[in-house]
């Protein structure tokens, strides 16, 4: 076989193989199979606002607290996790080392939902009402009930401003 046959059939091969491992299925799975719901912090004139001195967030679970934020400086933004059992979910919200504090309940219901074969089952969440006490926040309003691997605003936190 020449030098030039034996080249050609090398590129026809290497060609096939490429052409036969793109067609594999090559699913992007998420690295952690969790989704959380996203809130951003707001003033009454819908400007973004940071929190002044810090913020301790934590989840009342039956099984024990859990901090998912501890003491951030100007915090403008929490990501917070459902819970998979309940349909009511309570955060604590701490200010400035206990200064004041603030409770917000999430209902929601939750949807195992099948992501892919490759990728397995996630448990997506759709929320339903959302409330708080009202120390240090005004309102709280759903903008975007389903919480997913999307990475929207679900729900928008309004503080309490000086008239």
């Amino acid at each position: 076989m020449s030098s030039r046959r034996y080249t050609t059939c090398r590129l026809i091969l290497l060609l096939l193989v490429i052409i036969g491992v793109s067609a594999c299925s090559s699913e992007d799975c998420p690295i952690n199979n969790t989704v959380a719901g996203k809130m951003l912090f707001y003033n009454h004139l819908d400007d973004a606002v940071a929190i002044n001195g810090t913020l301790t967030v934590s989840v009342v679970r039956p099984q024990g607290d859990s901090v998912v934020l501890n003491q951030k400086s100007n915090a403008t933004e929490l990501s917070f996790p459902l819970s998979y059992t309940h349909e009511t979910d309570t955060l604590i919200f701490e200010y400035n080392g206990g200064i004041a504090y603030d409770s917000l309940y999430i209902s929601h219901t939750n949807v195992p939902t099948l992501v892919s074969v490759d990728c397995g089952m996630a448990m997506f969440h759709t929320i339903t009402a959302a409330s708080s006490t009202h120390h240090v926040i005004d309102t709280l309003i759903i903008k975007f009930p389903e919480v997913n691997y999307d990475e929207r605003e679900n729900i928008q936190v309004i503080y309490h401003t000086a008239d």
